[in-house]
């Protein structure tokens, strides 16, 4: 039985490149963090666990790949 017709998932998660809304330092985060990321310059959080994706506190500037 050929099996060339089944594709290969592709994972819904991903690293993001995210500008901190206080100082606008960039930093790469990952999209379904588990635990609470700051900003390396000013301290500010940039992104928060949810359960799932994350939630974003700055500006998504694109993915890091």
């Amino acid at each position: 039985m050929k099996k060339d017709h089944i594709e290969i998932p592709k994972p819904s998660s991903k690293f993001l490149k995210v500008n901190c809304d206080e100082c606008g330092e960039l930093q790469v985060v990952y999209s379904h963090v588990s635990t609470v990321v700051k900003c390396n310059s000013c301290g500010n959080t940039i992104a928060e666990p949810t359960g799932s994706k994350a939630k974003i506190n700055g500006k998504i500037l694109g993915s890091a790949e």
